[in-house]
């Protein structure tokens, strides 16, 4: 075993944070269009003879949501089955040291969400036919590439009960019942299918019907929840908001108001997000209309595009600038929620009013620099800085910025007076 200790290479928590904050924005610059390229590269040749026979239109279409199903497949959906289900588990399986500890994880991550999509879609596949993989990689007609285009529409966005149905179960429930009844990786194998069962209700129940237009004869037998989809993501960005807040600085508050112990813990936070998801963005749509932020953008969109800049907003918080302020900085509790609660709300509107404004010209919201990669716009845009900052700090570590380094080594100022022991 090897002492080892601390090295920042900015002192304080908010210069830190600060610093990977643009370090994160740039290099989400560079890799979402390095990504998006690639990937286009590979799924236009894979579907050309399908894109030929296509509507140009729809053959851009096409490719887009492929290329945003790799993301959300590779990047997002795995971060959170790994990281907050799994803990991490086999990070440093070979090595403890970043960057190296990393780009092995980010591997993993990256087979884990393309296994999962071949199990989840290429299963279901076999009898729904927009989900068949042979028609998603390699449409052959015009009439395919439509069908194409909509199963991966509806395969993209299983993102989104995995986001609003497993990190709830990490988040409120503090992965009740299975948390202390093993060891990891069971307790987190628990949990994961467990909490997959319900995405996959989630999924049935609220993304199928947004995007496709089912009927048995002449009868339609679904209609898309709460009227739209723009009406349902905005729902589901306050949702979240307040599902995430118990986790991510919040301290437990506010479902510790209302109990202590799980699951009521747990459920008194399912019915507080709930409520704030149902009651919250009617009053925003009330507010933000008026102010004409993105004319002939549907209100409800732009509603959905604020949510989601506040949760960006709390998760940077939380993991680039570690909840501050600290218990050392304020020691009351009330207090220290209180001042991160304005920070999530005041710094978050202000971000996603910039956001809205600036979409066009930032290289993965919604302009391409004319190389013509496809981007993701709005809502899934912002996907691309988030999810930066989330490898950054659960898998680098905030590497180079924060860096582990022997503690015979390196005594100078910068080194923090906490020592931790990691393997030699």
């Amino acid at each position: 075993m090897q002492e080892s200790m601390t090295r920042r290479t900015f002192k304080g928590q908010l210069s830190t944070g600060l610093a990977a904050f643009i370090l994160c924005f740039a290099l989400a610059c560079i890799l979402w269009p390095l990504w998006s390229m690639l990937f286009k590269s590979i799924f236009s040749a894979l579907a050309a003879p399908g894109l030929a026979a296509a509507d140009p239109k729809l053959a851009g279409q096409l490719i887009g949501v492929m290329v945003e199903g790799s993301f959300f497949w590779m990047v997002i959906n795995p971060w959170i089955w790994l990281t907050l289900i799994m803990g991490n588990y086999g990070k440093t399986a070979f090595t403890p040291k970043q960057p190296y500890a990393g780009l092995w994880y980010t591997v993993v991550a990256w087979l884990t969400g393309i296994i999962a999509f071949f199990v989840i879609i290429g299963f279901l596949g076999i009898w729904w036919k927009p989900f068949n993989l042979a028609l998603l990689f390699t449409p052959k007609t015009a009439g395919e590439v439509q069908l194409a285009f909509q199963g991966w529409e509806v395969a993209n966005f299983l993102a989104l009960p995995v986001i609003m149905a497993q990190i709830p179960f990490v988040s409120l429930f503090q992965k009740w019942p299975f948390a202390g009844t093993s060891k990891q990786p069971t307790e987190g194998w628990g949990v994961l299918f467990f909490s997959t069962l319900v995405v996959v209700l989630v999924w049935i129940a609220t993304i199928m019907p947004s995007f496709w237009n089912l009927s048995l004869g002449e009868e339609v037998i679904v209609s898309a929840p709460l009227g739209s989809f723009a009406a349902w993501c905005a729902f589901c960005q306050f949702f979240v908001i307040f599902f995430l807040m118990p986790a991510e600085g919040g301290e437990g508050y506010p479902m510790k108001l209302f109990a202590r112990k799980q699951p009521y813990m747990g459920i008194a936070g399912l019915v507080i997000a709930l409520a704030a998801g149902l009651l919250l963005p009617p009053l925003v749509r009330g507010i933000i209309t008026p102010l004409n932020l993105s004319p002939g953008t549907p209100p409800d969109l732009l509603v959905a595009s604020l949510g989601l800049s506040i949760v960006v907003t709390m998760l940077a918080w939380h993991h680039l600038f570690d909840d501050y302020p600290s218990a050392r900085l304020v020691p009351n509790t009330a207090a220290r929620i209180l001042i991160r609660v304005a920070i999530w709300f005041v710094l978050g509107g202000v971000l996603g009013i910039i956001w809205i404004k600036l979409l066009g010209k930032i290289p993965f919201g919604a302009n391409n620099m004319g190389m013509g990669y496809p981007t993701m716009g709005i809502l899934a845009g912002q996907f691309a800085f988030l999810m930066t900052f989330l490898f950054f700090n659960t898998f680098f570590d905030k590497w180079p910025l924060v860096r582990k380094v022997p503690e015979a080594v390196n005594s100078d100022e910068n080194i923090t007076s906490q020592s931790v022991t990691v393997s030699s």
